[in-house]
């Protein structure tokens, strides 16, 4: 691993082929989750089962809860933080 001496050493033409590989591959990443595809066997099994019975597993799940609000004032409650 370099340092960031090291890195700002070399060339700017070399830098930026750097940048320009990283940003490729970065790219091609994200269009490859983007697109879809399930990795074979067990590794997809999960993402297959919840495609087939259609569950939203996504990580924004509960920022999603309608009734978050309600949860939140319960659990309020329970510690003692209850708002006058």
């Amino acid at each position: 691993m370099r340092t960031g001496a090291e890195i700002r050493s070399l060339p700017l033409v070399t830098r930026l082929i750097h940048f320009a590989v990283g940003l490729v591959i970065f790219l091609t990443m994200v269009g490859f989750f983007m697109s879809g595809y399930t990795p074979p066997g067990v590794a997809g099994e999960v993402l297959r089962h919840n495609r087939l019975h259609q569950i939203d597993a996504s990580p924004l799940f509960y920022t999603e809860v309608e009734n978050m609000h309600q949860l939140e004032a319960g659990v309020q409650r329970m510690r003692g933080l209850e708002q006058p």
